[in-house]
């Protein structure tokens, strides 16, 4: 006997829905277009830690106070992704996907992500959206956007309607790729299949038409983003702005932040305290360095938060106060890179703030 699978059916066997787990009391949701994140109870953000192994903690003892884990309740009970471990000292720990979830000291009020992408191995706790195989949603810093298998950025067109008729071809196909669906794709959440004049299958998002550029050779490269005023990458989770005053310079490094003149902005990489001690005092720190200040009105934005002392406020990233150096003069210049680098082995030293072009490049 022959049975038939109804289109539905079939779409649903082939792209089974990954179905959002309903998280603990202890962890609140936010959803998005590119996926729900994962917070605690207040909205502080959770966090995964790339060194656990499935259901084990590794961050133990000075690495738990900077990263506290997020305690589950002794009557805790597993339920659907979510599971609870037990840590080295005895106390559960909630897990999502197996993997061990924390806060970060530095995170000052909700919405803060200060400790994502820290140390190459620090990520917040992302659920992404529903999508057919060969399509993924990839952080960088413009926002998550929707790739191919490989993270090449995906565009639309913005004068190809939902459901219409593809407005590339010929001449423009040797620019711009359509992204095939196999010939038995079916939708799968927002993204269909939608055919092209040559009876080949193309994958839509929310009916708009998706597009790979041939200029882009590396992961999250947008080298089609705004060309002829037409193509855009599907950014589905914007970035959050960067404060007004900030810009971004071109130097030896690549791209970097830098103030409203164009002089480098800098961060302490290692521990401040060493530095002082071993290389730059407080004088020394004064003759070379100045400190931004933060407007009374100023407010942070995404990684760039304000630390008060007193009555004055100052600018920092990524919870690190950031320096300009008095001897840069021109748009640029990166003369206080590495400024104390080394000293006694520790490694600290100032380092421009260099904006990554993905997540991943660390």
């Amino acid at each position: 006997m022959r049975f038939l699978l109804s289109a539905a059916l079939l779409s649903a066997i082939i792209y089974p829905a990954l179905a959002a787990p309903e998280a603990p009391t202890d962890v609140t949701t936010r959803e998005t277009p590119a996926g729900v994140y994962f917070a605690d109870a207040k909205g502080m953000a959770l966090y995964t830690y790339a060194q656990d192994k499935p259901g084990k903690s590794v961050c133990n003892k000075d690495c738990a106070k900077a990263w506290p884990p997020l305690v589950a309740p002794a009557d805790a009970k597993p339920s659907g992704e979510w599971s609870v471990v037990t840590r080295d000292d005895g106390t559960l720990q909630w897990a999502l996907h197996d993997m061990p979830l924390y806060k970060y000291v530095r995170d000052s009020y909700p919405g803060d992500a200060l400790g994502d992408r820290v140390g190459n191995a620090w990520n917040v706790a992302f659920d992404p959206i529903t999508r057919p195989p060969g399509i993924d949603v990839r952080a960088t810093y413009i926002g998550r956007l929707l790739v191919d298998a490989r993270g090449l950025t995906l565009y639309t067109r913005s004068d190809e309607k939902a459901g219409g008729k593809p407005a590339c071809t010929k001449d423009c196909l040797q620019t711009w790729t359509p992204l095939q669906a196999p010939l038995m794709a079916n939708a799968v959440g927002e993204f269909t299949p939608v055919k092209r004049d040559d009876g080949s299958l193309q994958w839509a998002y929310q009916g708009r038409r998706l597009y790979l550029n041939t200029n882009d050779f590396k992961p999250s490269q947008t080298s089609g983003a705004g060309v002829d005023k037409l193509w855009h990458a599907v950014v589905l989770d914007p970035a959050a702005p960067l404060p007004p005053w900030v810009t971004v310079q071109h130097a030896d490094m690549g791209e970097i932040f830098a103030n409203e003149k164009g002089l480098a902005l800098y961060v302490v990489n290692g521990t401040l305290d060493k530095v002082k001690e071993l290389m730059c005092d407080d004088e020394c720190i004064a003759k070379y360095w100045d400190t931004v200040p933060a407007a009374p009105n100023a407010k942070p934005t995404g990684e760039w938060t304000i630390l008060k002392q007193g009555d004055n406020s100052r600018w920092a990233y990524k919870g690190n106060v950031v320096y300009t150096h008095k001897r840069d003069k021109s748009a640029g210049a990166v003369g206080g890179d590495k400024f104390a680098a080394g000293v006694g082995g520790f490694g600290g030293s100032w380092a421009p703030i260099v904006r990554k072009r993905d997540y991943e490049e660390q």
